[in-house]
Parts: structure tokens; sequence; C-alpha cells
């Protein structure tokens, strides 16, 4: 064998195993799916209550922050990572009206968010979940 073949071998042996390595990543590295789940069950609990409807909206936005820093987004805030990870969102605009919705339950007061657009908004969260492979 001639050490042109050896090097074929070994270059065609690495392709197949990377190759095979990507196949098998259904779920991102560092991800427990399974908190994920049990995380936005309990969101969707707070949804159920009329009470805790808008605090739905504040633990999304915290479990998506947590999806994106431990699939490795940068940025300081959550603003930033959203835009590191606009490439894998398929509906950027959606999370990005979820996230608007989220200060405004924060930051004033007065916001009282119908029952709609609470509905709305976590449809935003959960679409980018999906996207991101954490539910």
């Amino acid at each position: 064998m001639t050490i042109s073949t050896t090097i074929l071998i070994i270059v065609i042996a690495v392709v197949i195993l990377v190759i095979i390595s990507l196949a098998s990543r259904s779920t991102p590295k560092g991800i427990d799916k399974e908190h994920f789940k049990h995380e936005w069950n309990d969101i969707t609990g707070l949804f159920n209550d009329k009470k805790t409807q808008p605090l739905s909206i504040i633990h999304a936005d915290k479990l998506l922050d947590e999806a994106l820093k431990c699939l490795g987004y940068y940025g300081n805030t959550m603003a930033e990572r959203l835009i590191s990870a606009k490439q894998k969102l398929k509906h950027k605009d959606d999370v990005w009206q979820a996230h608007k919705l989220r200060n405004k339950i924060v930051h004033e007061t007065a916001h009282q968010p119908s029952e709609k657009e609470i509905k709305t908004a976590l449809k935003g969260y959960y679409t980018t979940f999906k996207d991101l492979g954490v539910l």
C-alpha cells in the first residue's frame, strides 16, 4: 500500500466519523431537555391561573435566557444573546415581541397585558425553544 492510499483511507475515515458525529446530535450539547420540559410545564401552569399569567412571561423569558447561555450564545444581555442566535431562529419577530412584552410587564407597573397578548408571547417563546432544540 502506498502512502497516498493510506492517507486517502485516513481522510475517508475521518470524514465518516465527522458525519456520524454530526448526525447523532439530536440534542444540543449542554442541554438537559427534561429540565426545560419541566420548566415549560411550570410556565404553562402559571398561565392557567389568571393571577399569575404575567409571571408566565417573565419565567419564559428567564428560561430562554438560560437556554441561550447553555447553548453558548454570547452577549452581556438577553437582547445581545438573541441577536447572536438570530440565524437559528425561524420566528425572530415573535420572540422579540414576547421579550418586549416581558420588559413592559417588569418596567411599567401599570401595564396589564391581555390574556391574548400573553398567549401570543408564550407561543413565541415556545417556537423559539423548538428552534433551539431544547423542547
